[in-house]
């Protein structure tokens, strides 16, 4: 095949690049998946968190050590399981902030809590990215990675949580949808229905 200039391209080329872009674009499609479920997520016992500030906007105002993450009081839950050194996890912390931001502004503050999961992260590493990320809800450590099973990284998840336990209602691998729009999913899950 000749291309203007005089410049040659083989087709054994031509075909290994196309069939890369391909490889690439199912890649990036895999990674953006997000579905709506309504498993029940399995009991989960995180450490209460040591500032007094995070403790009480999960609702623990008692000294304690564990708690199952079912016993945080809300009707929604925003669930990031992230890894410190991963640029995607990196990259989704300013969305899940201003998401954060948009949810107290608009009055939700109650109704829906935020937390984060350093899988395979241990505790230091979850400090010092919440302090270079400006992240202003709680993170938890999971040094083993055996608190979640993940298909990727990041993973985010929408709960409600139900006295039976909490539900998955969506759940994100890759990159979120816009503030704008996750928080249309959760005024719909607020709303109720008659």
């Amino acid at each position: 095949m000749q291309f203007e200039g005089g410049g040659f391209v083989s087709y054994r080329r031509l075909s290994g690049s196309l069939l890369v872009a391909v490889g690439i674009a199912l890649l990036l499609l895999s990674c953006a998946t997000s579905h709506k479920t309504r498993e029940l997520v399995r009991p989960i016992s995180l450490t209460i968190p040591s500032d007094y500030r995070m403790a009480s906007y999960l609702g623990f105002f008692k000294p304690r050590r564990m708690f199952f993450l079912t016993e945080i009081k809300t009707e929604i839950l925003v669930a990031n399981v992230f890894q410190t050194r991963c640029p995607h996890c990196q990259g989704l912390t300013d969305d899940l902030n201003k998401l954060y931001k948009t949810v107290k502004k608009e009055g939700f503050f109650h109704k829906v809590k935020f937390i984060g999961l350093g899988y395979g992260e241990d505790f230091l590493e979850v400090e010092y990215y919440k302090k270079r990320y400006a992240i202003p809800y709680p993170l938890f450590a999971d040094p083993r990675a055996e608190k979640v099973k993940v298909k990727n990284i990041p993973a985010t998840f929408i709960l409600r949580m139900t006295p039976a336990g909490a539900k998955v209602l969506y759940e994100y691998y890759g990159p979120l949808p816009s503030a704008k729009d996750l928080l249309q999913i959760i005024r719909a899950e607020l709303t109720p229905t008659s």
